[in-house]
């Protein structure tokens, strides 16, 4: 590529760029990167000169692009940000310094949290930094054949799993769509040209496509509404995508075969829908209105799937606007009013970069960071309602508690129900895409532990944890006031006073089952009421027990199970996913292939004791758990 054919592009697309700034930008690179050459052998202004070229393709403004040819000058030369300010004005220095920092930019597992947060501090001073940044990612993808195979898997990784759900949720599908075919045709190859073959397929049913367009061209036409019909581009990793989320194979994809309607107004849209599904018989459960409840990224779209000429048929049915915004996303919406960089309108769809920055200040560990950005940020959503028609955006599998947080933390705090579309439902509900909820609250509530078990967003989570980290904190004050005696320093109360016991080893009871106590010598031990071998026992020697109301007592569990491999790491991880911390923790075999594993564990209350052992008991291969106070 050449200087003279970004400048033509620029032209035909009639961009309000400086085309002196554009040559100088250029020439500027091309200074500091002479004798410089990429992993394919072309010299290195290639790079810059074919991002500036995507970028007027999309018709960014002048900066974008002038800064685009800047872009690796600062990193990779002896440039300065001061030289490209007095060059070329502080604006274009700006995004220039936003790249260069994202140059850090590694796809590390063990720093990505600290990377993806520089990433949108970046992002948070000009939106155009992510643009820019996106778009050199793109290129490099498309010249990704000339690294090592290492080196290609590990950047394909990374753009999977980052950049190409960053796409998604700056609007920018084309964008999104190639480099997600790029990267996966690195990582799986063998599937890549499988899905490519019978893509390749559906291309040679040409003629049933224009059977199907001229049909449809004939119906619309009766109506009076004009609407251009199209071929869909089929996207291989889309496709990989729904197989494995519908758990069907290449056969029962239902867009190998799509087409699109661009037409003028909403009400057309809707109109178009009625056409279609009276022409031919719509697919159960494939018809989503993304018109009337945007998803986040701006995306607006009719759609549906039909059988048409004995094979299933994709549509997707919008106006000349939506299918703007739905190719180019953000980049299609940018301008400028004085200082403001957006306009208010297009602002309020931006509201998911606010809730990134709302949750990265709020007090959270870099893995809660990073599990929010993969689970609930780059995640398949559905769209709820609250009871006044503000719409919220939940990843799939949400609950009620989830939804609640959503909304504010004292509001999830709080909660003790909830109503679903007129229906009170329990706080283990999964929510539907349309669902109307209202929260039932109480005041004196507050979140239980078993939470962390049944929601689905990260932010929930993290704001439960954070409710028992503080919980687990005394007040020294409190600690001082308190009398000797006042918390029981045993987990059973003997006729009333507390005592140190042990627990039977026949019959283990565990809270809540109701228990006695037997004297054996000058030790009680504690058995469950109806266990079998108290029945020969004698009466005298029974005393009345209970639970004590405990808090933060350390207790072991002696877990008795059988040997088999991950026992150990799967009750550590049971117990860890409820935010309680192990002090101690041991394991050895026993005969016959079965295993003894002890850890120690600070309880708050009876109820945390209860929802830990409840929650090992479901562990495969477990067959019994026995309490033991420890020795002072």
């Amino acid at each position: 590529m050449e200087l003279k054919d970004l400048i033509k592009k620029i032209e035909e697309n009639k961009l309000d760029v400086n085309i002196d700034l554009v040559k100088k930008a250029y020439d500027f690179a091309d200074k500091f990167h002479k004798g410089v050459n990429r992993a394919s052998g072309e010299p290195f202004i290639q790079h810059p000169l074919n991002v500036a070229y995507i970028l007027a393709e999309l018709k960014m403004d002048s900066e974008s692009i002038i800064a685009s040819l800047l872009h690796d000058t600062v990193e990779d030369s002896e440039a300065s940000l001061e030289d490209i300010e007095k060059e070329f004005g502080k604006e274009v220095a700006g995004l220039v310094d936003g790249l260069t920092k994202l140059k850090q930019f590694k796809y590390e597992k063990t720093r990505d949290t600290e990377s993806i947060r520089k990433l949108f501090i970046a992002t948070s001073r000009d939106l155009r930094v992510i643009i820019i940044k996106l778009i050199d990612k793109l290129h490099n993808m498309r010249t990704l054949s000339h690294l090592p195979v290492d080196k290609q898997k590990k950047v394909s990784q990374a753009t999977l799993e980052i950049y190409a759900p960053l796409a998604s949720r700056m609007g920018m599908f084309t964008v999104k769509a190639e480099l997600e075919d790029l990267a996966f045709k690195v990582l799986n190859p063998e599937m890549y040209e499988k899905l490519s073959k019978k893509v390749a397929q559906g291309k040679e049913r040409e003629n049933e496509i224009k059977k199907l367009k001229k049909i449809l061209e004939v119906k619309i036409k009766e109506r009076g509404i004009s609407a251009e019909i199209i071929g869909r581009p089929k996207h291989i990793y889309s496709l990989y995508k729904k197989m494995i989320e519908k758990k069907r194979n290449l056969d029962e994809i239902y867009d190998l075969i799509g087409l699109r309607i661009v037409t003028d107004t909403v009400k057309h849209c809707y109109e178009i829908l009625g056409v279609i599904h009276n022409e031919w018989p719509p697919i159960p459960g494939e018809f989503n209105d993304y018109v009337a409840v945007p998803k986040k990224n701006m995306y607006q779209s009719l759609h549906t799937a039909v059988m048409a000429l004995n094979q299933p048929v994709e549509f997707q049915i919008r106006t000349k606007e939506m299918d703007r915004i739905a190719e180019e996303g953000i980049a299609a919406h940018w301008k400028y009013k004085g200082a403001d960089i957006l306009d208010k309108k297009f602002d309020k769809k931006l509201s998911w970069i606010r809730e990134v920055f709302r949750f990265k200040k709020e007090e959270t560990t870099p893995k809660e960071f990073r599990d929010f950005l993969k689970d609930d940020f780059f995640e398949d959503e559905i769209y709820v309602f609250t009871p006044t028609s503000e719409v919220i955006a939940l990843p799939k599998g949400s609950t009620p508690v989830d939804f609640a947080y959503a909304l504010h933390s004292d509001l999830g705090d709080k909660c003790i129900g909830a109503i679903v579309n007129g229906r009170i439902v329990s706080l283990r509900h999964e929510l539907k895409h349309g669902d109307i909820i209202k929260i039932l609250t109480k005041k004196e509530a507050h979140p239980r532990r078993d939470w962390l078990w049944i929601v689905r967003t990260n932010k929930a989570k993290a704001k439960i944890k954070r409710f028992f980290k503080l919980k687990q904190k005394p007040e020294p004050s409190k600690i001082i006031e308190k009398k000797e005696g006042e918390v029981p320093t045993s987990l059973f109360s003997i006729n009333g006073r507390s005592r140190k016991t042990r627990v039977a080893k026949c019959c283990n009871p565990l809270p809540p089952e109701p228990v006695v106590a037997y004297i054996i010598g000058k030790q009680y031990m504690i058995h469950k009421e109806d266990c079998e071998s108290l029945k020969d026992k004698l009466k005298s020697k029974k005393r009345i027990a209970t639970w004590n109301k405990i808090s933060n007592l350390d207790l072991i569990l002696e877990i008795n199970c059988f040997d088999r491999v991950g026992i150990l790491a799967d009750i550590i991880n049971t117990v860890s996913a409820t935010g309680t911390n192990i002090i101690h923790a041991t394991s050895k075999l026993m005969k016959n292939e079965k295993a003894q594993i002890e850890i120690m564990l600070r309880f708050e209350d009876i109820e945390h004791l209860k929802e830990i052992t409840s929650r090992i008991k479901r562990i495969k291969s477990i067959n019994s758990i026995r309490i033991i106070e420890p020795k002072a």
